[in-house]
């Protein structure tokens, strides 16, 4: 699952001209053989997608190539980084739709276009200038996903991890597995994102009397960090005022990012201070935190890691087949 209502452009400080790759297809060192048939059963050839309210059969390579195009956009990156960050985003978002094939089976198809399942705009295909590179690093993984014990992995991912991933379990209360663990994310050369978030007091109120789970009634009276988990993530915050209440600090970003936008708060990596005009929250990162960390994987690919290496780091213990 990506993170929710997220997307990131991912700029670097040189500037370079993709079209300098002439539209041909890049060999990178390192780059992946031919695949090979491994699992329980074959992947299907086309998948039942709904997008903009209809169901559509769409091609597994045209949806692998749509999502990651939608997923993430590395501006300004060398001919090599580019070609390398789209096959790593290729592998994870194969690897995650066929970990997921049939979630909304209910509901007459197998996967969304939104953020619920992966973020999937089939125009991109014709209109994103990123369209030839996509296409090209999904021909070369073609058939490459990732297994944990005989099965798809649930490869997750997300913008900006602030410097250190973490836990589903922390996250959002899920289910930990192995290749998913909280970890140290510090590439020479990245910045991660740091943001702030700041309201008043009254404005406070008024947000978080918008939802059951943090309304305080008439009176707000200030919030507090009470625990953090793996990855420094806020698990438990205590939020005053006529009501007390007791949440995560994921919860905390969904509320606010109902209200206010998914920008806002931007993850649950923060801490709270008090000033003479509100409440601030600062943070860093961008997403859940879990799996998959864009911009750190965009600073792997720029400094010239395997894809194997690539996902190895965010993905221990799986394997590529």
């Amino acid at each position: 699952m990506p993170d929710r209502g997220t997307r990131i452009a991912i700029v670097s400080l040189a500037v370079v001209v993709i079209a300098a790759c002439g539209g041909s297809a890049v060999r990178l060192p390192g780059s992946i053989d031919p695949p090979r048939e491994v699992g329980p059963t074959p992947a299907p050839a086309t998948l039942r997608v709904r997008v903009n309210g209809t169901t559509q059969r769409v091609r597994l390579s045209d949806y692998v190539v749509g999502t990651t195009l939608s997923e993430i956009t590395p501006t300004g990156e060398s001919a090599t980084t580019v070609a390398r960050v789209y096959e790593v985003q290729s592998v994870v978002a194969r690897s995650w739709a066929l970990a997921h094939l049939g979630r909304h089976r209910a509901d007459g198809f197998d996967l969304c276009d939104e953020t619920h399942c992966q973020l999937y705009q089939p125009d991109r295909l014709r209109t994103s200038s990123f369209a030839r590179a996509a296409s090209d690093a999904e021909r070369r993984t073609r058939g490459r996903v990732l297994w944990y014990g005989g099965q798809p992995v649930d490869a997750v991912f997300h913008a900006d991890c602030g410097g250190h991933t973490t836990t589903p379990t922390t996250a959002w209360n899920g289910t930990d597995f192995p290749y998913l663990p909280a970890r140290a994310d510090q590439v020479p050369g990245v910045r991660h994102r740091t943001w702030t978030f700041e309201l008043s007091a009254a404005e406070w109120r008024t947000l978080l009397n918008g939802d059951g789970r943090t309304a305080v009634g008439n009176v707000f009276g200030g919030m507090a960090v009470v625990r953090t988990g793996p990855g420094d993530r806020v698990t438990q915050l205590r939020i005053s005022g006529s009501r007390e209440r007791m949440v995560s600090g994921e919860v905390l970003r969904i509320v606010v990012g109902a209200a206010r936008g998914p920008r806002a708060v931007m993850s649950s990596r923060f801490s709270v201070e008090t000033s003479d005009t509100g409440i601030r929250l600062i943070g860093t990162g961008f997403g859940h935190g879990v799996g998959l960390c864009q911009v750190g994987a965009m600073a792997r690919a720029r400094r010239g890691d395997s894809l194997a290496d690539i996902l190895k780091h965010y993905f221990p213990g799986t394997e590529l087949q």
